[in-house]
Parts: structure tokens; C-alpha cells; sequence
């Protein structure tokens, strides 16, 4: 809706490019706080999720540049200009995540442990990243006159659903879920994440307008990875009821 906010000299400042770094600032600082009540160091906490943000970034970029190489390929410089937007969130996901297990492992902690923490930070940076999208205007969703917003990037004049506010909304949500559960267990945290959020966007991508890429059995690819994050939730609960189970048997 307002892709530049204001030009200083040479330099503009984009709304998307300062609510992706306003999103990493403050979900850096809430993982690293909520990281240090399981036991986990500042400085540790840093340099993981400094790997993991740039591994998602890349991974972000990379599947979005993917979804139309042709056009990259025509005018590459254009690759590099992450800050005019252009970020695919499920490929910064999957980057993220051997990434994660890779650089945690290292330090010698727990990634589970760690992982329940950082759920709780991606969460509240993904929502200032979908607000990003939304002074884009990408990931616009079907068009509706009744409820919908007029993108002036698309110049149709049509007026499409703000899916990006919807998104932001149940995001915001699955923030105070996380954080109103009194963790019983490591990984509970992720498995929830997982569930919530590949819910969320499984329901969501329903109501996108945008190029959704090529689609299988009449679902797109993020909805593919949606019904991937649910299964995993879902074999998490197995192999957690399995170990407190063992750890508790009855006589």
C-alpha cells in the first residue's frame, strides 16, 4: 500500500525492508529473553539465530526468485534487491531449519529446548513480516469488492482481500497461545507452532490472489508444506506422549 515511506539524499527507506528488520530485532530479542530462562546464554542465543536468519533469508529469496526465474534471470541484479520485497516465507523456513539443528548442535545445547524459544520469537517477527507485505502489497489475496482494499501496485483497481492482515491476525494469535502454555516438556512449544501455523496458512493460502506457483491436486505448494508442518505436529505428539509415557510408568 505504501512501498517507499520517505527518501532521505539518495537513500528510500521501504516499508517492507524496515518492518522485516523491525520483525528480526524484536523476535531476536524476545527468543533470546524467553532462550535465557531454559538456561541459554545471550551469546549463544546470538550467533544461532544469526546463522538461522541469514540461512532464512537466503532460502526466503531463493524460492521467491524460483517462482519467477525468467524474469530474475533477464535483469539479475534485481536478485539482490531484498528490501523492495520479494521473500517466500516457507523457503526461508525449510533453509532455516537444518541450519538450526546444525549450529545448535555445535554449541552443544538442546535443540528442542532452544526450538520452543525460537518458536515463540518467529512467530512475533513473522507479524511485523506480514505487515511488511502488506506496505508491499504482495500476497494480496481474491478480489472482493465487499471486503477487499484497493493494491495500488497491481494497478487494477480492483480491490482484493488484505490476506496479509489475516495472516498478521492469526499470527497473533498463535503468539499469545505459545505464551499462555505452561510448557511441560521440550519441543511442546514447536509441535504447537507447527500445528497452529501450518493450520493458519493451510486456511489462509485458500484466500490468496496472487501467483500461487504450480499446484498439485488442486492445492498449492505452501499448502503442500502446510499439511507437511501438520504431520510433523503430529508425529512430535507420538514420540513426546511416547517418552513421558516411559518416564512415568504405571504400577
Amino acid at each position: 500500500m505504501i512501498p517507499s515511506l520517505f527518501t532521505i539524499g539518495p537513500f528510500t527507506v521501504y516499508g517492507y525492508g524496515l518492518f522485516v528488520a523491525l520483525g528480526f530485532l524484536f523476535g531476536t530479542l524476545y527468543t533470546v529473553r524467553a532462550a535465557s530462562r531454559d538456561g541459554i546464554s545471550r551469546d549463544v542465543s546470538l550467533d544461532v539465530i544469526v546463522w538461522v536468519f541469514v540461512a532464512g533469508l537466503l532460502g526466503a529469496r531463493v524460492l521467491y526468485i524460483l517462482t519467477d526465474l525468467d524474469y530474475y534471470l533477464a535483469s539479475p541484479l534485481l536478485m539482490l534487491k531484498v528490501w523492495e520485497g520479494g521473500l517466500v516465507y516457507y523457503g526461508g523456513f525449510l533453509a532455516a531449519v537444518p541450519v538450526f539443528f546444525i549450529v545448535s548442535g555445535k554449541y552443544g545445547i538442546n535443540p528442542l529446548k532452544f526450538a520452543d524459544s525460537i518458536s515463540k520469537g518467529l512467530v512475533l517477527g513473522h507479524i511485523f513480516g506480514r505487515f511488511g507485505c502488506f506496505t508491499k502489497g504482495c500476497c494480496y489475496g481474491l478480489e472482493n469488492n465487499a471486503f477487499g482494499l484497493v493494491f495500488p501496485e497491481l494497478n487494477d483497481h480492483l480491490r482484493h482481500l488484505p490476506t496479509q492482515l489475516y495472516e498478521a491476525a492469526g499470527l497473533a494469535l498463535i503468539f499469545l497461545a505459545l505464551n499462555s502454555v505452561k510448557k511441560k516438556y521440550d519441543g511442546q512449544i514447536l509441535q504447537m507452532y507447527l500445528a497452529l501455523y501450518g493450520l493458519l496458512r493451510f486456511m489462509v493460502e485458500f484466500l490468496r490472489g496472487d501467483f500461487r506457483g504450480p499446484s498439485f491436486l488442486a492445492l498449492s505448494v505452501s499448502q503442500w508444506i502446510s499439511l507437511g508442518l501438520l504431520s510433523a505436529a503430529v508425529i512430535l505428539r507420538i514420540a513426546f506422549s511416547g517418552k513421558k509415557k516411559n518416564a512415568n510408568p504405571r504400577v
